[in-house]
Order: C-alpha cells, then sequence, then structure tokens
C-alpha cells in the first residue's frame, strides 16, 4: 500500500537557557507570566504548569490551555499593534491583522486540512489535548522574522514564510498572502503539529511534511528539473554533509543545503512508505538520538543508509551520531530547547 493512500479533495469527517521570568498580566486567575528581554510577549509557559487544574478530565485540560492561549494572543495582538485581532474555529485560535472575512477563510484552510492530515497519516498524527492549536499571520516579512527571532539563535536564517515552534506552547506562524498561496504552507506547518507527540528525526519529519504538503496541494512547475536536482545532490552531499542531514543541522543552513535536505528527505519518504503499515511503525518509533536507524532496521527491515544508497549511489551514508557536536535538531524545530 502506498504511504498517502488517501486521495484529497472535498470535504472527509474526520536562545539555550529560557529568559528570566518578568511581569504579571492583571487578568482572571492565573495571570500569565512573560519572558523577560523578548521583543514581543511570549509566555513563560513552563511557570504556567503549577496552575493546571488537578484533574484527569482531558476536556478541562484542554479548556485550560485554551484559555491562556487566547488571554496570550490578546496581548501579543495589542503589541503588534492595530488590526490585530484573535478569532477561532473548533479546534483552532488565530491571530492576524485580517478582516473577518479573510479570517474565516484561513480557518476555514486549517480546519479542512487537518481532517484530511488524519486520514492521510492515519495511525501517526494526533491531537495534542492540550488546547486549540494557535495560528499567527503575521502582516510583513519583517514581523514574522522579528517574532521567530525570540526564539531561534543569533546569526544567519534560512529563508521561510512559515514554520512550526515547538516550544512552550506549540503554535505555527506565517507571513499573510492570498488564501490560496498560503494554504501550502499551512498544510506543511499542520502536519508537524500533529505529529509533535513523536521525537522525530528532521529527515523523517520534514520528508512527512513535503509529501503530505505536496497531497493536499499538489504543487506547480519546480525550479529544477530531477535531472538538474540530482546533478546538485551528488554534488553537494559527502560524508561530511549526509552528517548534518541524519542529525537535521542541515535544515539550519542559509545555502542550497536547505533545499536540498527538504528534496532528499522528500525522496526518503516516499521510498521508505511503500508499505504503509510497516512504516507507521517506524514512524511511531523512530527516534532522532539516531536518526531512526534502529526503527528502521526493526521495521522497514533495512538500515536508513540504503535510502541514501538508492537516491546518491552507493557512499559513505551511515549516520554517525557520535559525530553529532552540535547538537540534534529534530524537525518542526525546537528552537533553543
Amino acid at each position: 500500500m502506498n504511504f498517502f493512500k488517501i486521495l484529497l479533495g472535498g470535504e472527509v469527517e474526520e536562545n539555550p537557557g529560557a529568559p528570566a521570568k518578568t511581569r504579571m498580566l492583571p487578568a482572571d486567575a492565573p495571570s500569565l507570566v512573560f519572558l523577560e528581554g523578548a521583543s514581543l510577549p511570549i509566555v513563560d509557559w513552563e511557570a504556567m504548569d503549577p496552575y493546571v487544574p488537578p484533574t484527569i478530565d482531558k476536556s478541562a485540560r484542554d479548556a485550560f490551555w485554551t484559555v491562556l492561549a487566547r488571554k496570550w494572543l490578546e496581548a501579543l495582538g495589542a503589541a503588534l499593534g492595530k488590526g490585530y485581532a484573535v478569532c477561532d474555529s473548533d479546534h483552532f485560535l488565530l491571530l492576524g491583522a485580517l478582516d473577518p472575512q479573510n479570517a474565516k477563510a484561513v480557518l476555514d484552510l486549517v480546519e479542512r486540512a487537518r481532517k484530511r492530515i488524519f486520514m492521510v497519516l492515519d495511525g501517526i498524527a494526533r491531537e495534542s489535548e492540550t488546547g486549540k492549536v494557535c495560528v499567527l499571520v503575521f502582516d510583513s516579512q519583517d514581523r514574522y522574522y522579528e517574532y521567530i527571532s525570540n526564539y531561534d539563535a543569533p546569526g544567519e536564517h534560512s529563508m521561510s514564510s512559515g514554520m512550526f515552534i515547538q516550544r512552550g506552547y506549540g503554535h505555527f506562524v506565517f507571513v499573510a498572502s492570498e488564501a490560496y498561496a498560503m494554504e501550502p504552507t499551512i498544510a506543511h506547518e499542520l502536519t508537524h503539529c500533529l505529529m509533535q507527540h513523536l521525537p522525530l528525526p528532521a529527515w523523517l519529519n520534514e520528508g512527512i511534511a513535503v509529501n503530505t504538503e505536496h497531497q493536499l496541494c499538489p504543487p506547480g512547475r519546480p525550479l529544477y528539473s530531477p535531472e538538474e536536482l540530482q546533478e546538485r545532490h551528488l554534488k553537494f552531499w559527502n560524508e561530511s554533509t549526509i552528517q548534518e542531514f541524519w542529525s537535521g543541522k542541515s535544515w539550519r543552513r542559509p545555502d542550497e543545503g536547505n533545499m536540498l535536505s527538504y528534496d532528499l528527505a522528500k525522496h526518503f519518504v516516499l521510498l521508505a512508505s511503500q508499505d504503509y503499515s510497516a512504516f507507521r511503525d517506524f514512524a511511531n518509533t523512530a527516534d532522532w538520538a539516531d536518526g531512526g536507524e534502529a526503527a528502521a532496521r526493526k521495521y522497514l527491515g533495512f538500515p536508513v543508509e540504503n535510502l541514501a544508497a538508492a537516491v546518491l549511489g552507493e557512499g559513505p551514508w551511515t549516520p554517525q551520531p557520535e559525530t553529532w557536536k552540535d547538537g540534534i535538531e529534530r524537525g518542526q524545530f525546537r528552537m533553543n530547547a
């Protein structure tokens, strides 16, 4: 069975070291605790943990976090300026400088994408049960980069128009554009969101997200032909750069290594997912600590280096976690965590 076994269209059913705490918002208990030194209001979510209701009722806990998330978005919207407002749907909270019609269109897009992702990633995607998912739509690239700079390490950033941030209260952010142009970003980042419970290595996380995005929103004509891309891959990947790929660091590159990482991961996931049942077990067990190597041998029946050999030819492709001195990235980047 192919990995993406559900054809889409139409409705279907269902900075290292934390900054110090600073001021409190005067509001209904519990008050929000904000992080010191951020350029925009960002909550210290760990400081909110002691206020979680002492109940095993999932709906009560979900409601608790939704209330806090709404209060956060209202404070962030006030700081961003005139035009930013909060609205919601069954599963999402949206903050953006959008008129009511466009806000509803975005919420409709994310609700529809959520349903389809659960169908495509049956047995892999899962609800967080920790409040409605927050969607932040910024009115400019400058605002977008100002916001994400509060999570990322200083220095150069690879270009992007959307990102899922799994730190504190997981949420995804992107730059406003026409609805049709925002849809692929929504599909990609929401896929990350619905897999945040898994310790996936970056290549697997990003490969699943890219392929899911392409199923929900078929891409247009690519920038490079398959032959041109293959030539670029063969020139770029070597004994050193492949370790960046397995550890996830290549997604942090500001050069073409970033683009090539996404494309390589896409091919690896397509190859690994020919048997969906085995792939599902692999995805639910893969660990970023070894690049998914142990899970691949157990559930796919071969080491992950075989995926690289199938695309790049024979070479020094074996993951070497002991050499990953700069740390590991898991995809859907858990910034500075």
